[in-house]
């Protein structure tokens, strides 16, 4: 964790940055789903860049990787980013790099601790930006169909930047690979994946995603600092390593 506030200083954040989300639901509203209230969120403006100028280089490079996700659709690939786009379903995308499903029955403080991080990641994290910059989407901008066709007409009343699924995905693999270091290349390179599934769904340009990751590892140092995300995530250390002692965790290779 000193390691991952050390990088977000280099990265030339300041103290300020991670301060405060405009105004939203938190953790006075929906308990069940944030840790932080609007006042202690992240300010996504203050940590990120713009998004890429239509005219720029970078855009180039994001119109490469769509083009390029529309043919890794096909086969398994497609399949892994279809579940990736099941908003709901972050615990199991993660569960077999993690080494158990992880679900309200097998891990109860696991799956509560991820289940309270869906909007401190996913919503709060990027709020600010997505509000600000409200860029359009790949598959808006060229009248496309996406791998997952429910969420569509949801997302186009929503900012494409930052990516709030990449946030998501790439925050809670730092936290799991924390909880379970022994599976943590397995764990990082599935939320990794995560990300990239958004640019193949066609639900996010490139950029969106690397500047999801961004925000997600950024709230990720910020929670260490909250007292009821560290009372949920020691609950859930413990219950790991008890299920570790009784053999029930797989170390994948």
């Amino acid at each position: 964790m000193k390691t991952l506030v050390f990088c977000l200083i280099a990265l030339g954040l300041s103290a300020n940055a991670i301060a405060f989300a405009p105004e939203g639901k938190d953790a006075t509203s929906k308990p069940e789903s944030y840790y932080s209230t609007n006042a202690e969120g992240l300010d996504s403006i203050a940590i990120l860049p713009p998004p890429p100028a239509f005219d720029s280089l970078e855009f180039l490079l994001d119109q490469a990787k769509y083009q390029e996700g529309l043919q890794l659709r096909k086969g398994e690939r497609g399949e892994m980013a279809v579940l990736d786009a099941i908003s709901p379903k972050v615990n199991e995308s993660l569960s077999k790099p993690f080494g158990i499903d992880i679900n309200a029955e097998n891990t109860p403080e696991l799956y509560k601790l991820i289940t309270n991080l869906r909007g401190e990641l996913g919503d709060m994290a990027c709020r600010a930006a997505k509000r600000k910059y409200f860029r359009t989407r790949p598959y808006v901008m060229y009248n496309a169909p996406t791998c997952y066709p429910k969420d569509e007409e949801r997302l186009r009343e929503n900012g494409s930047y930052p990516s709030g699924h990449s946030a998501r995905g790439w925050a809670v693999a730092l936290i799991l690979s924390e909880i379970n270091p022994a599976n943590k290349e397995a764990i990082l390179k599935r939320g990794f994946d995560m990300g990239q599934s958004r640019v193949i769904c066609g639900y996010h340009w490139q950029s969106d995603v690397n500047a999801g990751r961004l925000a997600g590892a950024a709230a990720v140092a910020h929670l260490h600092a909250n007292a009821a995300f560290m009372e949920q995530l020691n609950k859930a250390k413990a219950e790991f390593a008890r299920l570790q002692k009784e053999g029930k965790i797989k170390k994948v290779q």
